[in-house]
């Protein structure tokens, strides 16, 4: 490897590139969120609305401040999402638990009037793999913010683990776009819209992998994040809809 970064020329351009998220928010939360804001919604989801949209506003401010050589601010910003993440985190798994709750008395009541042909046991399993993509989205974001900020020290590998965890932002924007605005459920015959996600997420890594290798730049943490991103996306492939994880997930969320 060649003489350490300069932390303002790792990535000195991504904070621009992730002001796309902006745009992508709003066209994939709109028919679900943005266009019904005078409906009434539990309250947890404006408070998990809120401190993901503080916890996105935090992604693209950093990497801007490194650029201008604002660092003070930009240790302050980051001390601030010790707080900001783990309310993201618990935000999240209390949506995924109201959605769990919500479904499950549904297709109780569905179940039991004759409306839908399954048993209890078939929609248990079912209800469970309609809560993996949320779930394997938080682990990905748990598992790349804390190597993200355990390694603070060390700006080579804080940035690339930090730039993994914010691409956990591409697929609930990114799902919701080809889901509520294409009407795509699928992109292929028998592959779900979420597999578009992680084709890109999978294809961005790939890319500064291969930027990293040939400027012999510390590529061990982009390769070690597309290795994580794979292995999660086999898993979602094989396990959501096993009664192993159906049970798993009851007990968690019922």
């Amino acid at each position: 490897m060649k003489a350490k970064e300069s932390i303002s020329a790792i990535y000195p351009n991504l904070g621009y590139w992730l002001m796309l998220f902006i745009f992508a928010t709003f066209a994939g939360f709109y028919v679900t969120y943005f266009s019904k804001l005078t409906y009434t919604f539990p309250g947890i989801v404006h408070i998990h609305f809120a401190f993901m949209g503080t916890w996105m506003a935090m992604a693209i401010a950093q990497p801007l401040l490194i650029k201008y050589k604002k660092i003070s601010l930009h240790r302050k910003v980051g001390k601030l999402s010790y707080v900001v993440l783990p309310l993201v985190i618990i935000t999240s798994l209390l949506m995924i638990r109201h959605s769990y709750q919500t479904q499950l008395s549904l297709m109780t009541e569905n179940i039991a009037s004759g409306m839908e042909s399954m048993s209890l046991e078939q929609g248990l399993v079912l209800l469970g793999s309609y809560q993996a993509l949320p779930i394997v989205y938080l682990i990905w974001l748990a598992i790349f913010y804390t190597l993200a900020i355990y390694n603070k020290k060390s700006p080579s590998l804080h940035a690339r683990y930090m730039i993994a965890a914010v691409l956990t932002f591409v697929g609930p924007t990114f799902d919701r776009i080809l889901f509520y605005l294409f009407d795509m459920p699928f992109i292929l015959p028998g592959i779900p819209a979420e597999y578009a996600s992680f084709f890109l997420i999978d294809l961005i890594l790939c890319y500064l992998l291969i930027k990293d290798v040939r400027k012999e730049k510390n590529y061990m943490p982009v390769a070690f994040s597309l290795g994580v991103y794979i292995l999660f996306q086999v898993l979602y492939t094989l396990v959501p809809k096993t009664e192993p994880f159906s049970s798993l997930v009851k007990f968690l969320f019922s």
